[in-house]
C-alpha cells in the first residue's frame, strides 16, 4: 500500500517511541513487564531469532488514529518496534507496515521491508485481542528482517519467528497543537495525519517533519538536529544539505531540487518553521509546521 512509503521514511523512531502525531502527545515512559498493575508475569513480549529466545524487560503500545505502534526494549538498549496501519485486530502484512528490531547502540536495524524488492512478502503481524476494559494489547509475528543501511550490502537478513506480545499496556493519545501546511502546484495539501521525530539520516541527526492526506500521498520536510533559528538552501545533494524535503505522489518519491526551509524556532522538544521547493514534477508553497517532535 502506499502508507508504507510514509511509514517507512520515519520508521526508526518507532522503537523509542519519540514521536508525535497530529492528533497525539508523548506518552508515558515504558512499563516494566515485572510489575504491570502489580501483577508479575503479566505480560510479555518475546521473540526467537539467532538460536536464542529475546524477552522484553519493558513495553509500551499506543493506539492513535488508525495506527497501532508497539515498542519493546532490553535493559542492555537492544529493542522492537512495530507500527500497523490499522487500530482493530486481525493479521498486517510485514512488508506493508514496519515491523523491526534494533541492536544496542545502532541507529540502524533489521526491518521488514526488503528495499530492493519491496513486494517480497516478508512475514506478517496478528493482533489477537485489543482488551479495551484493561488497555492492554495481544498478537503474534514473525519477519524476515533485512538491515536498514542500504549502503551496506554485507550484512545478511535476519528471520524472527515465534514472536508474541500478551497484556502489552497501550494508551490512546490526546490531541496536541501540531501543525501543517503546503500547496502542492497551487492547491492544498490537506494533511490528516502529521509524524515529527528526531532521527538518523545517512550518518546525521535530522529532525523530520512529515504529512500525509487522505489520498496517502505524503510530504517530509527534514532539518539536521544542530541547526539554530535561520534561513537554509536545498541544492539537491543530499549528502550535503542541512535541510531536505521531498513528496511523494501515486506511490512515486520525488525529492526537492532547490528551496528553502526557514527555522522560526526550535527548542528540545518543538520546532516550527516554513519551506518550499521544487522537484522535477511539483512546486510546493506556502509550507509551514509547528510540531513537537
Amino acid at each position: 500500500m502506499k502508507n508504507i512509503k510514509f511509514l517507512a521514511g520515519l520508521f526508526l523512531i518507532i522503537t523509542a517511541f519519540s514521536f508525535t502525531s497530529c492528533e497525539n502527545e508523548p506518552i508515558d515512559p515504558a512499563i516494566d513487564l515485572g510489575n504491570i498493575g502489580g501483577n508479575p508475569g503479566n505480560a510479555v513480549f518475546r521473540a526467537d531469532f539467532s538460536g536464542s529466545t529475546w524477552n522484553a524487560t519493558s513495553a509500551q503500545a499506543i493506539i492513535s488514529g488508525n495506527i497501532i505502534r508497539i515498542g519493546a526494549s532490553k535493559n542492555n538498549g537492544e529493542s522492537f518496534g512495530i507500527l500497523i496501519d490499522g487500530s482493530t485486530t486481525g493479521t498486517y502484512p510485514a512488508n506493508e507496515n514496519i515491523l523491526n528490531f534494533n541492536p544496542a547502540g545502532s541507529e540502524y536495524g533489521y526491518w521488514s521491508i526488503n528495499i530492493d524488492n519491496p513486494s517480497e512478502n516478508t512475514g506478517s503481524i496478528t493482533i489477537t485481542n485489543i482488551n479495551t476494559s484493561n488497555k492492554t494489547i495481544s498478537g503474534t509475528f514473525n519477519f524476515k528482517g533485512y538491515w536498514s543501511d542500504d549502503t551496506v550490502t554485507n550484512i545478511l537478513p535476519t528471520v524472527f519467528t515465534n514472536g508474541v506480545f500478551q497484556n502489552v499496556p497501550y494508551v490512546v493519545q490526546a490531541e496536541t497543537g501540531d501543525t501543517f501546511f503546503a500547496k502542492v502546484n497551487g492547491i492544498e495539501f490537506d494533511e490528516v495525519d502529521i509524524l515529527a521525530a528526531e532521527i538518523g539520516l545517512a550518518g546525521q541527526d535530522f529532525i523530520s517533519v512529515a504529512a500525509q492526506n487522505a489520498a496517502l500521498n505524503s510530504m517530509t520536510v527534514s532539518v539536521r538536529a544542530n541547526l539554530g533559528a535561520g534561513t537554509y538552501p536545498i541544492t539537491g545533494n543530499i549528502a550535503t544539505d542541512v535541510v531536505q524535503a521531498s513528496y511523494t505522489f501515486d506511490d512515486e518519491d520525488f525529492t526537492a531540487t532547490s528551496g528553502t526551509v526557514t527555522i522560526i524556532s526550535k527548542t528540545a522538544t518543538k520546532i516550527k518553521g516554513t519551506f518550499s521547493f521544487v522537484t522535477s514534477t511539483f512546486n510546493v508553497t506556502e509550507g509551514s509546521f509547528d510540531v513537537e517532535y
